[in-house]
């Protein structure tokens, strides 16, 4: 009998988290592995062999690790990858030829374009169209602004365009030969239309698609089909391994820390902090302003989230900036030497921050750095409260988990108690999760998480 192992990767902007999981929940390991981009002007590109090199990277360390652990655990058991399933930072778009080869490098979300060239080719009407069509609001990155760029500045590439996918769709391509998207996963490609979870016809017929040149739509938990052979030989796979469409990666990273109920939130501090709120239906979540995301399959089906854009970069850059390479303790210890308010100092992550810093210690530059990003977080979960969206319970995930004394300076600056359930891994957990709920290892979401929960709070033998 073989040991049953899950693999979730939580595909970020600047890199590939994995999780190993067994059929129990637990976390058998963990790998990670960087993104390299180069810069074009505003455009921020990845190298698509890149991409799927640096995820296959993970991949195969994780099923190594799943052989190790069948192993040691003894009784003669062999490891089995059931099934793989990625989370995505999303809204990476990649333009394809008629042999299904890369006409661009994957653009990266955080790429801008120009607004000029934006109205030109959409009237204010559309701008303003895209946030209940798309529950995201227009602005200048994303696929509907980079298709809008080729529109006006490079037309022959939409013109030899024969299929244009994201980056976590091609990666599924490359392991299986099929292409599928989720509901979620559409969402950030701006081409879909959210509700009736169809694409958008007058947005591909603006840019000359058709839908047989895009991903069909699934719901996510779909099994797409199973890893090809020479894949899987390449990555240590068994020739039945399944790839399960994964979702957005802050819905993953809410199964993966258990937040899915209303009442509940989720802090997601990744390379952008969102606040985020599984809610009834998508005509209140419209309400509220923020991004929203089809979320649960059964329960609540929908999510609002609140973006504070790019804030660990910010963060890391200051600090870099002001006080050098330092590390996570290092970092801690100088923010417990200074105290509650850091003397004053605040940063708004400007221009004119390093002039503010003048005069202050470094342990206070530490406190501040990351009280004035906190402050941000509690001001954007005002803003919220003011459209009835209220939590009582809060759970923090990503990277500023690994220090539990910048938790702490965020619980006293949000003035609520804040958890860690899963940290930095919380995503790709929420990808092994689906990965099991979609080949029938777990019944459902709900029951999934309880497994989890349960084993998380059982007291340690």
């Amino acid at each position: 009998m073989n040991m049953k192992y899950l693999i979730g990767l939580d595909i970020g902007t600047s890199a590939v988290k994995g999780a190993l999981m067994d059929a129990d929940t637990r976390i058998v390991s963990t790998s990670s592995a960087p993104f390299t981009y180069f810069q074009e002007g505003t455009a921020k590109l990845l190298d698509p062999d890149h991409f799927v090199d640096t995820c296959k990277s993970v991949i195969r360390k994780l099923a190594e690790k799943a052989a190790a652990d069948a192993e040691r655990c003894g009784k003669g058991e062999k490891a089995e990858i059931v099934a793989i399933c990625s989370c995505c930072a999303s809204g990476c778009p990649l333009f394809l030829d008629a042999n299904l080869a890369p006409l661009t490098p994957i653009i990266g979300w955080q790429t801008s374009v120009e607004w000029d060239v934006l109205n030109k080719v959409y009237t204010k009407e559309e701008q303003d169209a895209f946030y209940r069509i798309v529950g995201w609001d227009f602005f200048d990155g994303m696929p509907a602004a980079n298709l809008a760029w080729f529109k006006v500045n490079r037309p022959e590439i939409l013109e030899r365009t024969r299929f244009l996918c994201m980056s976590a769709e091609y990666l599924n391509y490359r392991l299986t030969g099929l292409w599928g998207l989720s509901h979620s996963m559409g969402t950030p490609s701006y081409l879909m239309d959210q509700e009736k979870g169809i694409y958008n016809s007058a947005m591909l017929e603006k840019f000359g698609l058709r839908e047989e040149m895009l991903p069909p739509i699934y719901d996510k938990g779909t099994v797409l089909g199973v890893v090809k052979p020479e894949a899987a030989q390449e990555l240590g796979l068994g020739n039945d391994t399944k790839i399960v469409l994964g979702t957005f990666d802050h819905p993953s990273g809410a199964l993966g820390a258990g937040v899915i109920d209303e009442g509940e939130m989720l802090l997601s501090c990744g390379t952008s902090w969102v606040e985020f709120f599984p809610v009834a239906d998508r005509e209140f979540a419209l309400t509220t302003g923020g991004l929203v995301d089809r979320f649960m399959l059964n329960g609540a089906p929908y999510c609002v989230m609140k973006s504070l854009e790019s804030v660990s970069d910010k963060i890391n850059g200051l600090r870099e900036k002001l006080l050098g390479k330092i590390d996570f303790s290092e970092n801690d210890a100088l923010i417990q030497a200074s105290e509650p308010g850091a003397h004053g100092l605040k940063f708004d992550f400007t221009d004119g921050d390093a002039e503010r810093a003048k005069g202050f210690s470094r342990a206070d530059i530490a406190r501040a750095i990351i009280e004035s990003a906190a402050v941000m977080l509690r001001d954007n979960l005002r803003q919220l409260e003011l459209c009835g969206l209220r939590a009582d319970d809060l759970t923090a995930i990503g990277g500023i988990t690994n220090s539990a004394t910048c938790v702490n300076v965020i619980s006293e600056i949000l003035g609520r108690k804040v958890k860690v359930v899963n940290g930095q891994a919380a995503g790709a957990v929420g990808s092994c999760l689906l990965a099991g709920i979609g080949t029938g290892v777990f019944p459902s979401e709900r029951e999934a998480v309880n497994i989890m929960m349960a084993r998380l709070n059982a007291p340690e033998e």
